[in-house]
């Protein structure tokens, strides 16, 4: 499963577990663009599906989303340790900063949106160990969700634009916008019903999106709301805010703004 070529980095073939399929689909473009062989995943149960189907083929690494639904991220490395036989790489992937505790499982963890360094240096061949080895932040994280005005990160899009045609980077804009409208439609049930901990998952899920292209001021917005729950504070005029957010990446996309600074 691990391969090595004189003068080339390790190829790895890894299995990508996050329910956020705008997420899923540029981070399997961020691996390919690599060279590793690469399977997905958008939920804890196809996961352990795909592993039980082919014992002998399994990925030797796995980079699963902790803040999943149903099944989290922790407790699927957990069941993955269960299985027996040769162990994969386990690499925890969030948009939000965690505690040590909910990487016991794992051998490292990632901030998203993922960068290049920073991966490749999760991935070299190194003696593992139960405890996270790995603590990096994306070094334009910060700035992402801090909110200096910029609707978007430059730096961003031109590393995607590197690894997808102009055309295929607006499909992924405008799945990404679609998918924050709906889940602004399921925030706004989720507040009207109190469900704290629904509104930190939807507003998590439209935050890790948004890092991944690019958007920072959608990120910005979303932060705040997944930081905030349900208090009324937090939340009065946001989801409006969102929706306005995403209007804007609309009108930038049709005036021509993605494209390499």
């Amino acid at each position: 499963m691990i391969t090595r070529t004189a003068g080339i980095e390790t190829r790895h073939k890894v299995l990508l577990v996050d329910d956020d399929a705008v997420s899923l689909e540029l981070m399997a473009l961020l691996l390919a663009h690599e060279g590793h062989q690469v399977l997905r995943a958008n939920d804890a149960g196809a996961a352990l599906e795909l592993l039980a189907a082919d014992k002998a083929a399994r990925p030797d690494v796995l980079l699963v989303d902790l803040q999943m639904p149903g099944v989290s991220g922790g407790q699927l490395a957990e069941r993955i340790r269960a299985l027996g036989g040769p162990e994969p790489l386990l690499l925890a992937m969030s948009a939000t900063a965690v505690q040590r505790q909910q990487l016991l499982a794992f051998d490292g963890f990632l901030l998203k949106p993922l960068a290049l360094d920073d991966l490749r240096r999760a991935l070299k061949p190194k003696k593992r160990g139960r405890m996270p080895g790995i603590r990096v932040a994306h070094p334009g994280r910060a700035a992402a969700v801090s909110g200096d005005g910029e609707a978007l990160d430059m730096a961003v899009v031109g590393k995607l634009l590197t690894m997808m045609p102009m055309p295929a980077l607006h499909e992924v804009i405008t799945a990404c916008i679609a998918d924050s409208r709906a889940s602004v439609e399921t925030l706004r049930n989720q507040l009207r019903e109190g469900d704290g901990a629904g509104v930190r998952q939807s507003a998590h899920r439209i935050k890790g999106a948004a890092l991944m292209i690019g958007a920072t001021h959608l990120a910005k917005l979303a932060a705040r709301l997944e930081m905030g729950g349900d208090k009324e504070a937090a939340t009065r005029g946001v989801l409006d805010d969102l929706l306005s957010a995403c209007s804007e990446l609309e009108r930038m996309l049709l005036a021509g703004k993605f494209k390499n600074p």
